[in-house]
C-alpha cells in the first residue's frame, strides 16, 4: 500500500500535507467560473513545493492510525518510499503518481510536479460536475422589408438586442471584478495556511551553484505598503543570499524584505506597490508549480 493514498485521503481535509524529508502537497482554491458557455463549480487543485519538508507530524500519525502501526514505524514506512520515489526519479527523471499527479526530475536536478487536474479535492463541491447550456440570446432571421408596417417590429428587435448587449457588456464587467476580488480572498486565505509552515521550516538547500552578482537590498521608502511575493525564509543568510541570487538570474526582480520574527531571513521574488499586482504574479507562479505566499508589509 502506498503512502500516496493516505496522502489523498488527508487532502480531502486539509490544505498542506507535508512528506518528511520530501516536499509538502498545498491546495489552492478556485471559484466557480464560466467557459465557452459550460459552467464549472468550485474546486481546489493541488501543487508541491519541495521546501517544504519538516515533518508535522500529521502524515505520519494518520498512516500510524490507518495501518495500526506504531508511530516510529510509520516513519520509517515513509523514509522507505521517499528513498525509493528518489531512486526511481533518478533513474527514470519522471514518474506519475496516479491519484496526485507527476513528477519530474530535470536536467538542472530541479523537481518539478504536474499536478492531475481531474481531481477536485473541494469536498463542498463533491458531486457537482460542469455542465453546458446553449445562448439565451439567437440570432434574428434577416426579414425583407417590404411595407412600411413590416420595417417597425424590426426596429424594435433591434433595440432590444442592443440594449441585451449593453446589459452584457456591464455584467460581464461586473462578473471579471468579481471574480478579481474572490482570486484575491483565497490567495489570502491559502498564504495564511502556508506562512505557518514556512515560519517553523528549516530549509536544506545542499550546495548551490555560486553566481557572480553584487546584490545589495533596495532602499525603502518608510512611509509606503509592500506587498511581497516570498519565495522561502531562511535560517542562513548565505543560503538566502544565493537563493536571491538565483531568483535574480532567473529574471525575478527578487529583494530581501524584513526579518520576520523568529529571525529567519526572507526572500520575495518580487516587491509590489499593488495587492493586484502581487496577486497576479502569484498566480503566474504558482502556475509553474512553484508556490509561495503574500506579505503585507507596513
Amino acid at each position: 500500500m502506498t503512502i500516496f493514498n493516505e496522502i489523498q485521503d488527508l487532502l480531502y481535509n486539509n490544505d498542506c500535507v507535508i512528506i518528511p524529508e520530501f516536499g509538502a502537497f498545498i491546495l489552492k482554491s478556485h471559484s466557480a467560473y464560466i467557459k465557452n458557455n459550460s459552467f464549472y463549480p468550485p474546486k481546489k487543485s493541488i501543487s508541491f513545493n519541495s521546501m517544504l519538508n519538516e515533518n508535522d507530524g500529521l502524515l505520519v500519525k494518520y498512516i500510524s492510525t490507518n495501518r495500526n502501526i506504531s508511530y516510529k514505524k510509520a516513519l520509517k514506512t515513509i523514509t522507505d518510499e521517499t528513498k525509493s520515489l528518489n531512486h526511481k526519479l533518478s533513474k527514470h527523471k519522471k514518474i506519475k503518481i496516479e491519484l496526485l499527479g507527476s513528477f519530474e526530475l530535470t536536467e538542472e536536478n530541479n523537481l518539478v510536479f504536474s499536478p492531475n487536474e481531474s481531481i477536485n479535492f473541494d469536498s463542498n463541491s463533491f458531486g457537482l460536475e460542469s455542465f453546458s447550456r446553449e445562448p439565451i440570446l439567437k440570432s434574428i432571421k434577416d426579414v425583407s422589408p417590404k411595407t412600411e408596417a413590416n420595417n417597425v417590429p424590426i426596429l424594435r428587435y433591434a433595440a432590444v438586442v442592443i440594449a441585451l448587449v449593453g446589459l452584457s457588456y456591464f455584467g460581464y464587467l461586473n462578473y471579471s471584478n468579481y471574480m478579481d476580488n474572490e482570486k484575491l480572498k483565497n490567495i489570502a486565505l491559502a498564504q495564511d495556511e502556508i506562512l505557518k509552515k514556512v515560519q517553523s521550516a528549516t530549509f536544506n538547500l545542499g550546495e548551490l551553484p555560486n553566481i557572480n552578482l553584487q546584490v545589495s537590498a533596495p532602499i525603502e521608502n518608510p512611509n509606503k505598503i509592500y506587498y511581497s511575493v516570498i519565495a522561502g525564509s531562511f535560517r542562513s543568510k548565505n543560503n538566502a543570499e544565493k537563493h536571491l541570487n538565483y531568483l535574480i538570474n532567473q529574471g525575478f526582480n527578487a529583494s530581501y524584505t524584513s526579518i520576520n520574527p523568529r529571525g529567519l531571513y526572507r526572500v520575495a521574488y518580487a516587491r509590489l506597490d499593488s495587492r493586484k499586482k502581487a496577486a497576479r504574479l502569484i498566480s503566474e507562479i504558482r502556475d509553474t508549480g512553484a508556490d509561495t505566499w503574500l506579505l503585507i508589509e507596513k
